[in-house]
């Protein structure tokens, strides 16, 4: 197998995907700050305008989802896994949350 990939010239590719792999739950954590920060802006704009329990609610919502994703990252800058197992179950939670919270904005914005 190893023979195979540098006939093909992708020996250096393997470690660049595990390296991509330890770092996505990262990355997907930074796109779920920017999804959150898109979520509180329109729903502060709304809490601006209609001030009731529901616009607090989804203000305290989008706050607390952005310091949890704030806390992930600086966790993950500083200890990034060691193995793919490590750095799967990460990117499995937060590529969930960043699907939900797709949807969430999308119906959000309409």
């Amino acid at each position: 197998m190893l023979m195979l990939l540098t006939l093909l010239g992708l020996s250096n590719l393997i470690p660049t995907l595990f390296a991509l792999i330890k770092s996505s739950a990262l990355i997907t954590s930074i796109a779920n700050i920017i999804l959150l920060i898109g979520m509180l802006y329109v729903y502060l704009e709304r809490h601006l305008k209609i001030k009731s329990k529901f616009t607090t609610a989804l203000v305290s919502f989008s706050l607390l989802f952005l310091a949890q994703n704030i806390l992930f990252s600086v966790y993950f800058v500083y200890n990034l896994p060691e193995t793919i197992i490590n750095a799967i179950l990460p990117l499995i939670f937060l590529g969930l949350e960043f699907a939900a919270l797709t949807l969430l904005l999308m119906i959000t914005r309409e």
